[in-house]
């Protein structure tokens, strides 16, 4: 599950990252959340651009969106079964970016504790997405797009069970061209995070409301948490 995020880079760091012919000026966002417009990465008429999307998607061929229940989400699972994203791992792959994301863990009271992942190391999270492009019938085009995921990894299961697909760096070209890499390889990219690749800390639980959107809502605050679970045998270790 991934249900909200932060990007807070600036927008000429982001450009050269993700090699983009075009940026696009933005604040830093420290609560990003499902129906905004986000910034999204695709290869389109050959050129890699930066896109404004609606996050939550809209198959091309839904006849009135607010009908439709809102999708953030994509399972990995699911992705060449569900008619909401046949052809998206083929023909429509592309990259949120983010600085980190946030997720909730539920207590033994039912509370839910919010806590902001982010790796390690810094660097910017190529969050694995589809997207599609709704006309209407004036002829009025929407970009939206979903966040794909996958098994949580050991690091993050205490917290969910589902994280966001993270591409590497290495991978973004091959992840955004459609032309050269098929749904099979792209497929093959989807892999959960190896432990060790990330920090996490709770957060206070203003992130829960849209309307909280400052650098505070990265705070650390205090919360008791599990002792780790003891991880399995190396037979015992899960596919992804």
């Amino acid at each position: 599950m991934c249900g909200r995020f932060t990007l807070n880079v600036p927008p000429a760091v982001l450009q050269e990252w993700f090699d983009t012919i075009d940026g696009i000026d933005y604040p830093p966002r420290f609560n990003i959340a499902p129906t905004q417009p986000i910034i999204v990465i695709a290869d389109q008429e050959k050129m890699r651009r930066a896109i404004l999307m609606r996050w939550g998607l809209v198959p091309m061929w839904v006849k009135d969106p607010r009908e439709f229940p809102l999708i953030i989400n994509a399972r990995m699972e699911t992705l060449t079964e569900k008619p909401a994203f046949k052809g998206g791992l083929r023909h429509h792959r592309c990259i949120v970016p983010a600085s980190g994301y946030y997720e909730w863990r539920k207590g033994a009271d039912g509370k839910k504790q919010p806590y902001y992942i982010t790796l390690k190391d810094g660097e910017p999270m190529a969050l694995a997405g589809v997207y599609s492009t709704w006309m209407g019938p004036d002829g009025e085009e929407i970009d939206t797009t979903a966040i794909i995921t996958l098994p949580a990894n050991q690091d993050l299961k205490f917290i969910h069970e589902r994280m966001p697909a993270l591409i590497g760096k290495d991978q973004i070209s091959d992840w955004l061209d459609v032309r050269a890499v098929n749904e099979r390889e792209a497929y093959a990219m989807l892999r959960t995070l190896p432990e060790g690749k990330v920090d996490l800390h709770p957060v206070s639980a203003r992130v829960n409301s849209v309307s909280n959107d400052d650098v505070h809502l990265l705070d650390i605050v205090s919360e008791d948490r599990p002792a780790p679970r003891p991880k399995p045998a190396k037979a015992q270790l899960d596919l992804f």
